[in-house]
């Protein structure tokens, strides 16, 4: 977290195809947070769901960051419900 967003990373699941996994990572607590979601509108729900518990419990601002390796692909209708950057491990 940069101090006025929260970053969520997204990669695909390595172990169910078609699905993927959302990370928050709490510095404070050191602790991950994840979610898994199919790439399909419940997929953009859950993971919308998942940005708004976050919210509750760091309440950063508006801004929500989802970021995404160089070489990754979202399927069509996740793209078009995200707003993702690009980000280098």
């Amino acid at each position: 977290m940069n101090g006025k967003s929260l970053e969520i990373q997204i990669g695909r699941h390595e172990a169910k195809p078609g699905f993927y996994v959302a990370r928050y990572q709490s510095p404070v607590l050191r602790t991950t947070y994840t979610v898994e979601f199919p790439g399909s509108v419940l997929g953009a729900v859950a993971l919308h769901h998942f940005t708004e518990m976050l919210k509750t419990r760091y309440p950063v601002g508006e801004m929500v960051r989802f970021l995404l390796p160089p070489d990754e692909t979202l399927q069509p209708v996740l793209q078009d419900a995200l707003s993702v950057e690009r980000y280098t491990s």
